[in-house]
C-alpha cells in the first residue's frame, strides 16, 4: 500500500456511522421502555448522545478531508462500549444481544482506526469511492439486522411474544 502510506485511515468513518445508528437505537429503546428505571433511561440517553456524536464525527472527517478529534473518538467509543455493557447489565431481557454485539464490534474498529490516525498525526483522509460503497454495504449488512434486534428486544412481552404494531392507514 505504498500510495496510502502517511494517510489516516478512512474506514473508521462508516464503522462510526454504523455504531452510531445502533447505539442510538439501543438508547432510544431503553428510554422509551415503559416503567424503565431512571438509571436505564440515563444510560439510554447517553447512548443516544454517543450515537449522534459518532454520526457527526464521521461527517466532520469527510467534510474536512482529514481526521478530527481522534482522541475524543477513542473516548467516545469506550463510553459507548461501557454504555452498551451497562444496558445489558441493567436490562438484559429487553436489550438486543445482536445489536449490542454489533455495536461493540463497530466501536472497537472505530477506536482502532482513531488510534491509528492519532499515531499518524491526523493526516489527509481520502477514501476511494469503491471503498466507501463497499464499506457502506458491509455496514448495512451488519447494522440493519442489529436495528431490528434492538426494536424486537424492546417490544418483547414478558411471555416472549412481540407486540404487533397495527397499520395506521
Amino acid at each position: 500500500m505504498g500510495g496510502l502510506r502517511g494517510r489516516a485511515p478512512w474506514w473508521p468513518v462508516p464503522t462510526a456511522w454504523g455504531a452510531g445508528l445502533i447505539a442510538a437505537a439501543l438508547g432510544a429503546a431503553a428510554i422509551t421502555l415503559p416503567g424503565a428505571a431512571p438509571a436505564l433511561r440515563g444510560v439510554g440517553a447517553a447512548l443516544v448522545l454517543v450515537g449522534i456524536a459518532a454520526l457527526a464525527w464521521g461527517v466532520a472527517i469527510l467534510a474536512r478531508g482529514r481526521f478530527v478529534a481522534a482522541r475524543s473518538a477513542i473516548a467516545g467509543s469506550l463510553m459507548g462500549m461501557l454504555g452498551v455493557v451497562a444496558l445489558l447489565a441493567l436490562n438484559p431481557a429487553r436489550t438486543g444481544l445482536y445489536a449490542a454485539a454489533a455495536c461493540i464490534a463497530l466501536l472497537v474498529v472505530t477506536a482502532l482506526g482513531a488510534a491509528t490516525a492519532t499515531r499518524r498525526g491526523g493526516r489527509a483522509v481520502k477514501p476511494p469511492m469503491w471503498g466507501l460503497i463497499g464499506a457502506a454495504a458491509v455496514i448495512a449488512l451488519v447494522a440493519t439486522p442489529a436495528l431490528g434486534s434492538a426494536q424486537d428486544a424492546a417490544l418483547v412481552r414478558d411471555d416472549g411474544t412481540v407486540v404487533v404494531v397495527p397499520d395506521h392507514h
